[in-house]
């Protein structure tokens, strides 16, 4: 099972590409992949896109490059690996990615899948 998840860092000084967030803060906000290896896992980090802090949270295209990159990386056939994201991950563009034959995924949801566009 693969995690992916956005999250605000501080930044306390002014660092490369750090931008103001919308917490009135400074900082970046990275999507993150986290791989959990069965009921022991430990959360192993396995993909991560540093991003400005003004960066989208539905941002399609850097959910799809870091799913790409993780695919890459993970040592099991893809139609075996579980990608969950939360509601940043549900934009038709990722979610068509996801039944792409080069990912070889199936849907999973926890509402009905889209019509095609």
């Amino acid at each position: 099972m693969v995690d992916l998840d956005a999250s605000l860092l501080t930044a306390h000084s002014e660092k490369e590409s750090a931008t103001p967030t919308y917490k009135r803060g400074f900082g970046f906000n990275p999507l993150c992949a986290f791989v959990d290896h069965g009921p022991g896992g430990t959360g192993e980090p396995v993909a991560m896109m540093l991003r400005p802090s003004t960066a989208g949270t539905n941002t399609a295209a850097d959910h799809i490059r870091t799913t790409e990159q993780v695919l890459t990386q993970v040592r099991t056939r893809p139609e075996s690996v579980l990608i969950r994201t939360d509601s940043a991950g549900g934009t038709h563009e990722f979610l068509d990615a996801s039944l792409t034959v080069a990912w070889g995924t199936r849907w999973v949801s926890g509402s009905p899948r889209p019509p095609p566009r």
